[in-house]
């Protein structure tokens, strides 16, 4: 029996995989928690959440990939390897795996990456542009001639990116995405009111009253934190509007991303896009207001796609299927043995 194809989407925060004919399989954090002197793994995934911010000093937890690239190898690889193993029990050849990966992504980054998913247990990979993977998971056809903009807000960068029969047009990124939203919401506390928040706390109100516009009407969240003063537990309000101020230049940035692939469209892409509009994919997606806030800025029509937080992976997933779209666009499997190039 031939191994298994599987997409991968190995993102700052989450690591999903596609299995081809059973589709998404795995979601889980990407993060592991390991021993602080030996690095031996402790916990990973979702298993690690509940300790992420409660660990002692023996302990510490480790992000193995940021902004699309390797931050810990090793952690990567055991991660991986584990997953791997889980997803393809029983199957006696090896995976291979289509991962997608920023557009930013170098040639040489690349080369790193194909070794370390080989060593995890994949036979090939082949990567993909995430933006071009978001667009196709979020129903754009891989051959009508026809511009689509895609904007995928991802946990550390946005890509967008103009995309016609499969092929990215022109595209660019800005490093604005859900951790740095989540990360000035708990500065903002700390700083105006005296009170320290953990990461979980800042992303339940950023989900929560996190918006990209002024709401018709106010809404608040009491949430709790530690008095910086005290070192005692405290309850304090924060509402809509503070934190609509604390996350406007970040909006503004992905706004001004937006907006410079538009001014380096072609024309004929341009006329298609006033008619297809924007589409918003990742999980900041769901942010409050953002389709609005950009559908008032640039005048187009603007959507977010259905499942945003999963377009990726389901863009693999389609992608897999056609191998014939992955060969006419340039993409293909290769495994560390072969002559690696970036086409």
């Amino acid at each position: 029996m031939p191994g298994i194809k599987l997409g991968l989407d190995f993102g700052s925060n989450h690591l999903k995989i596609y299995a081809h004919g059973r589709g998404i399989v795995l979601s889980e954090l990407s993060v592991v928690i390991c021993d602080k002197y030996t690095k031996k793994p402790i916990a990973m995934g979702n298993a690690a959440k509940e300790m992420l911010y409660k660990l002692p000093d023996s302990m510490m937890s480790v992000y193995p990939i940021k902004d699309g690239i390797i931050n810990d190898y090793d952690t990567a690889k055991n991660m991986l390897k584990k997953y791997f193993d889980s997803v393809c029990a029983g199957r006696l050849f090896k995976p291979t795996v289509l991962m997608c990966v920023p557009s930013s992504v170098s040639a040489l980054q690349k080369k790193t990456l194909l070794d370390l998913v080989t060593d995890a247990g994949a036979g090939k990979a082949c990567f993909f542009e995430e933006a071009l993977a978001s667009a196709i998971g979020s129903g754009i056809s891989l051959t009508e001639p026809k511009g689509t903009f895609i904007c995928d807000i991802g946990a550390d960068t946005t890509d967008c990116a103009v995309v016609t029969m499969g092929n990215i047009a022109v595209s660019k990124n800005v490093r604005v995405g859900g951790n740095h939203l989540t990360r000035v919401i708990s500065e903002y506390i700390f700083r105006e009111h005296n009170i320290e928040v953990g990461p979980d706390t800042a992303d339940r109100i950023k989900r929560t009253v996190g918006t990209a516009i002024f709401r018709n009407e106010e809404v608040a969240v009491v949430s709790s934190g530690k008095n910086r003063d005290t070192g005692f537990p405290v309850l304090f309000e924060i509402t809509s509007s503070e934190v609509y101020w604390v996350l406007k230049s970040y909006m503004d940035e992905i706004l001004g991303c937006i907006r410079s692939v538009l001014e380096i469209t072609p024309p004929e892409l341009i006329a298609d896009i006033d008619d297809t509009g924007i589409t918003l994919s990742g999980g900041s997606a769901n942010l409050y207001g953002i389709d609005r806030f950009i559908e008032w800025n640039t005048g187009i029509i603007t959507r977010r796609a259905d499942n945003p937080e999963n377009c990726a992976v389901l863009g693999l997933g389609r992608l897999m299927n056609n191998k014939k779209a992955l060969a006419d666009t340039a993409y293909f499997y290769v495994s560390p043995d072969d002559d690696y190039d970036d086409e």
